[in-house]
């Protein structure tokens, strides 16, 4: 099990989160939400919490099944944010300056929610671009000293993201191998790990 833990484990110490980072769970985390995932960061405060979206569930639900088909025609994709809030639609864009009353999200490039009613209008408009826009049902949720536990346990590395586009455009698992190669030598040896493979 050392031996195993010295191969795959999480290498370096890492910094805490901030609002626009990325949580990479380690490869070997069986639970059917996190299973190689890619979390954003949407907040982190010490005292309120810290909330975030899995970025690569994508589900077999479309958009225009939530809501009226007559405000969206369009079979849109519906992301899995994580467990908790599933009557709770949110959407990441980089239209900050299109919808009203949208919240940037950290440094990240990209920007949360907006304007319901512009947002309706664009999605049915010939300019709606989905590499700009992305939906969710549901969102990640832990306190600060939850997610810190978490973290020191080696669960999640963090990293900052580098391609905005390719957030917006994960779709599946396929994305967590993208982020890995990302984080360097120590890591690429997970994208060789078969997802059944634990420490026990």
């Amino acid at each position: 099990m050392k031996l195993f833990e010295q191969i795959f484990g999480i290498k370096k110490l890492q910094r805490e989160p901030k609002a626009g980072d990325l949580l990479v769970v380690e490869p070997f985390l069986d639970e059917e939400y996190f299973e190689r995932s890619v979390v954003l960061m949407l907040e982190h405060n010490t005292q309120d919490g810290c909330v975030g979206l899995i970025l690569n569930h994508c589900s077999d639900i479309k958009l225009n099944q939530l809501i009226h088909k007559e405000k969206c025609t369009a079979p849109i994709p519906l992301y899995m944010g994580g467990p908790i809030g599933h009557n709770q639609l949110l959407f990441i864009h980089t239209l900050g300056d299109r919808f009203k009353n949208s919240l940037p999200i950290g440094n990240s490039g990209l920007y949360l929610g907006g304007d319901t009613d512009e947002v309706i209008k664009y999605i049915n408009s010939s300019d709606y671009d989905e590499r700009c826009i992305k939906f969710f049902s549901g969102y990640c949720a832990w306190t600060a000293e939850q997610l810190r536990n978490e973290i020191n346990e080696k669960t999640w590395v963090v990293t900052s993201p580098t391609d905005i586009m390719g957030m917006l455009s994960a779709r599946d698992k396929s994305y967590w191998n993208e982020i890995v190669e990302t984080l360097g030598e120590d890591y690429r040896v997970w994208s060789l790990c078969p997802p059944e493979a634990s420490f026990n």
